[in-house]
């Protein structure tokens, strides 16, 4: 088969994005058709429950506010971050070429690994630019793709809606690129686009005297195109601010679907982003309850928390077996199930109040995790392989996800505890506040255990005589220190080297001992619930809240507390909110 490719390489992300703008590669959709398609795909995809807008306004952020929404039209200070264009993430990718091509094409891809910048993928995502490496990978995922896919003649027949009449059959090759660069590039093609891949679907088709030769081709091209390896995020100009832009219904289709699923956006969404339906507010509050009523849901869920509290880690953590001989692979999976099921049984089971995680009295045990927390099974009996919800003993000083297993070892050192790890975890990702880094040539070195020293908290008491140490770890270990109790994998312990060990602690003067104390001081914490927020937005965005964006979020801050802190309300509330909807003046 002959090789080709488009005259695209795939630049650095500013420049792909001034080709877009400026070049004429993205187009926008007529939107005053009526919203039958949309209409359709909420009865083909799920129930979309009740709403209080109206789904069907012909105009952007035109919308009434519902008596629970953070305010649907932007409030005058909002200032979004500039418009810009991301990356798919590695499972994006994949997931895509899945619900494009099936899973066998999924299977055989090899897209790069992302690269977190301020603790997201997706930031990465927006900011770094791809290396020959990247580039290369990309081809080789898209050819290998296409050759998969090309053996599934039903689906790509489907996708034609027509028999072809030989090799140089063009209107049958338009066709399918047609059909199927809109489900690829998440938008309709342009007439010259579609001019352009028909051109080398016919060339590859001639040549080899083979009309499916052109289309594979013509999938891998399509593959090969920035329009679908990047979340274009461009939008349109408010005529009420030329300084802010709404997404357009396709990109809004685009970034809510790949934020609540995962995946590229389904058939039926995009039928409502032809129809402009995801131009309202109420229209995307609709679409987001219908993808969250998809199975999809939980699982890109599940990659977020993953993400965020560090649970992927587990599967390369290393552990000092003379210390802990009990540490296995199956051990690492069993600390992850443990967490993502207390996290859905909060979410998805119950719709309960999200802050619960923190200070949750029970937990999800089997016959790894049952043992190592000391656990006995409810109603008596051995533990086996399933996890059974399992309450926990309040002498245990567990509860929440600060008691498990994950974070206790993830944030651990390979033989040893680590107070600072711990409370850095809480100020940061918890709390949203920052930690600086060590200064330069600071003194690190922790003073030995010995008969002096025996317990890590003594230990690191001792170094913070050190004055250019205590700045920093005054607001970390005191945190780490009330989680003592608890060794490197997370086994409740009372001695550290044949010493007693001291648990007392405080943060932001709340006294706790313990991590289910200390989850519940942690969620009487003012600024715990926006942090939720703003992690979030940073991962559904690509990007750190800018400060005219967190008002915006602080009316969710709002909302989320009326909804009785409901996650599922707040990603509802948060993808129609003005600052999901809306970017700046790209730069």
């Amino acid at each position: 088969m002959r090789r080709l490719s488009l005259s695209h390489p795939l630049l650095g992300a500013a420049l792909i994005l001034a080709s877009i703008v400026d070049g004429g590669c993205y187009v926008g959709v007529d939107n005053d058709s009526a919203g039958q398609g949309f209409t359709a795909g909420l009865t083909q995809g799920a129930s979309a429950g009740s709403s209080s807008d109206s789904a069907g306004s012909d105009s952007a952020g035109s919308d009434s506010a519902g008596s629970d929404s953070a305010g649907d039209d932007p409030p005058p200070e909002l200032a979004p971050a500039p418009a810009s264009i991301r990356l798919l993430l590695n499972r994006h990718y994949r997931n895509a070429i899945r619900d494009l091509l099936g899973e066998g094409a999924a299977a055989v891809v090899n897209p790069p690994l992302d690269t977190p910048i301020n603790g997201f993928d997706a930031i990465g995502a927006s900011q770094l630019a791809l290396s020959d490496a990247s580039v290369e990978a990309y081809e080789n995922s898209a050819r290998a793709a296409a050759a998969v896919a090309i053996q599934d003649l039903g689906r790509i027949g489907a996708l034609m809606e027509c028999q072809p009449q030989g090799p140089g059959d063009s209107e049958c090759h338009a066709n399918f690129i047609r059909n199927f660069g809109r489900l690829a590039w998440r938008r309709p093609l342009t007439d010259d686009e579609v001019g352009r891949y028909v051109a080398v679907a016919q060339t590859a088709a001639l040549d080899n005297g083979d009309f499916y030769v052109g289309v594979e081709n013509a999938i891998a091209t399509l593959l090969q195109s920035p329009n679908f390896l990047y979340m274009v995020e461009i939008g349109e100009a408010d005529p009420e601010d030329q300084g802010r832009r709404y997404l357009t219904s396709h990109e809004m289709a685009t970034r809510l679907s790949f934020f609540l699923n995962d995946t590229t956006p389904p058939p039926w969404l995009l039928d409502g982003a032809d129809d402009g339906l995801l131009d309202s507010p109420g229209g995307v509050r609709d679409a987001a309850r219908v993808l969250l009523d998809e199975p999809a849901a939980r699982v890109a869920l599940d990659n977020y928390f993953a993400e965020l509290l560090r649970l992927r880690s587990l599967d390369t953590l290393a552990k000092d077996s003379g210390v802990w001989p009990q540490w296995s692979p199956a051990l690492a999976q069993a600390m992850r199930t443990e967490t993502l099921m207390l996290i859905q049984d909060v979410v998805w089971q119950r719709d309960a109040d999200f802050l619960e995680i923190l200070d949750a009295p029970y937990t999800f045990a089997n016959n790894l995790i049952g043992p190592l927390y000391g656990l006995t099974p409810p109603g008596g009996g051995l533990w086996g392989d399933a996890f059974v919800k399992t309450p926990l003993p309040a002498e245990s000083k567990r509860g929440g996800i600060l008691g498990q297993g994950a974070l206790l070892s993830v944030l651990a050192h390979i033989s040893s505890t680590s107070p600072t790890l711990r409370g850095k975890f809480v100020r940061e990702t918890l709390l949203c506040e920052a930690i600086p880094a060590p200064p330069p040539g600071v003194n690190m070195v922790i003073p030995p255990e010995g008969e002096a020293l025996p317990t890590m908290r003594e230990r690191l008491q001792a170094h913070l005589t050190d004055p250019g140490c205590a700045a920093c770890h005054v607001a970390m270990d005191p945190i780490g220190f009330g989680l003592e109790n608890f060794d490197g994998l997370g086994v409740f312990r009372t001695m550290e080297n044949g010493a007693q060990i001291n648990t007392a602690s405080d943060l932001n003067g709340a006294a706790f001992d313990g991590a289910r104390e200390l989850g519940a001081v942690v969620r009487e914490q003012e600024n715990v619930p926006l942090c939720i927020i703003r992690n979030l937005f940073r991962h559904s965005t690509g990007h750190v809240e800018t400060t005219g964006e967190l008002p915006t979020l602080m009316l969710l801050d709002d909302v989320f507390a009326e909804h009785d802190h409901s996650l599922q309300d707040l990603l509802v509330e948060l993808v129609s909110s003005p600052t999901f909807r809306m970017v700046g003046v790209p730069e």
